[in-house]
């Protein structure tokens, strides 16, 4: 084969993943999660508490924020457009009838419920909280809750909904946008659900561990393919260090073992890092793994341990995700084994893909030149201007 023809080709790559970081937003990938609280004060009487992820709420209303002109107002602004956004997208009826719009009575960021208190860094916090309230007809027996937030990202849309009767747990549950939530309204009903020994509780806890686990697993698999482009890059940049199969596999193994190891110890509060640190090192680390890629051939100590070094910032970069989706009570194994798992696969699906699109020139004399230099130094490239824009640009 000539080698005018690959070089032309993983040329192009490099010219595309280039293209791909600059129009990608930089740390922003999408959850689609929600943790949805709703308040029974009395029967009659409903508070919804929504606590959604920051960059899902500016993507959902298709919102940038302008920092250069007063910072509450503009606070103020996004959250009466995400407020909107919200009101359309919960479906809410009783005995099969419709209620009213919820009225919005509240929002907050970072714990702080007075948009004057507001300055820039409560602007980028990573979640929003905003509130609703709405009454039922005092004669409701049954109330039906959907949940259709996020359905344009384009993945599968999840909600945590935790059901609160004068402050006592009702019910605890996830609810995709394909499910209905229904809840009974009158007293008895409700004294009854929040009994500790009301009758179906073993089973039902059983399926929602059973469906917890196999949604975190797939929570997992997509938080690597599709959205996340820079986990990608980092496992790609693992894979062209060498056609070799052991210095693959000691790499794999490394990143394995240390970002499981501060996804379990920041999910219980051990460890824990701001996401301003995380995601530019998590970037960083993107570009140095790319650049080793040029200039060393052999698998020494120092490049496995600093794979190692780097799986403990992209498991802190994990853990925050899944302090984002929320981890439900008593679940705390199931949804770390789950969600690890579904990782594990997404980057086992991105390894077998490279390995299937480039097995057939690893003994060619131009591989190296042609596709692992100018692959690496695309990757470098992404990596460098993820992290610079991360740190200075958040």
């Amino acid at each position: 084969m000539n080698p005018r023809f690959p070089k032309i080709k993983f040329f192009g790559l490099l010219w595309l993943l280039w293209l791909i970081a600059y129009g990608s937003p930089a740390h922003a990938h999408p959850n689609g999660v929600s943790k949805i609280t709703l308040k029974l004060e009395d029967p009659d009487s409903l508070w919804f508490h929504i606590d959604m992820n920051r960059d899902d709420v500016i993507n959902a209303i298709q919102e940038g924020m302008n920092l250069s002109g007063d910072k509450p107002e503009e606070f103020a602004r996004i959250m009466k457009k995400a407020a909107y956004y919200v009101q359309g997208r919960l479906r809410l009826s009783v005995d099969g009838r419709g209620l009213a719009t919820l009225r919005p009575v509240g929002w907050d960021s970072a714990g702080k419920s007075d948009p004057e208190l507001l300055d820039s860094a409560d602007l980028f916090a990573p979640t929003y909280v905003l509130s609703f309230a709405t009454r039922v007809p005092a004669s409701g027996e049954k109330l039906s809750l959907g949940v259709q937030l996020f359905l344009e990202f384009g993945i599968q849309p999840l909600s945590e909904i935790t059901v609160l009767w004068h402050d006592q747990l009702v019910k605890k549950a996830w609810l995709t946008t394909d499910n209905i939530l229904t809840l009974p309204l009158n007293r008895d009903s409700l004294a009854a659900r929040v009994a500790p020994d009301s009758g179906g509780t073993a089973q039902s806890a059983s399926a929602n561990v059973d469906a917890g686990f196999f949604r975190f697993v797939y929570l997992g698999f997509t938080h690597i393919l599709p959205h996340g482009l820079d986990h990608i890059l980092f496992v790609l940049g693992l894979f062209f260090f060498s056609t070799f199969l052991r210095p693959l596999l000691w790499q794999i193994t490394a990143f394995t073992i240390a970002h499981s190891l501060t996804l379990g110890l920041s999910l219980l509060g051990v460890i824990t890092f701001p996401a301003r640190i995380v995601e530019p090192l998590i970037a960083l680390s993107i570009a140095i793994i790319a650049i080793e890629n040029i200039f060393f051939r052999r698998l020494k100590p120092s490049r496995w341990l600093i794979v190692f070094a780097f799986g403990l910032v992209h498991g802190l970069g994990f853990a925050g995700v899944l302090r984002q989706l929320g981890v439900p009570q008593g679940e705390f194994w199931t949804t770390l084994i789950g969600f690890n798992l579904g990782v594990e696969l997404g980057q086992i699906t991105i390894v077998t893909a490279a390995a299937a699109l480039t097995f057939r020139f690893w003994k060619k004399p131009w591989y190296f030149k042609a596709v692992v230099v100018p692959i690496s130094s695309a990757i470098a490239l992404v990596g460098l201007y993820w992290a610079i824009q991360r740190a200075f640009f958040p």
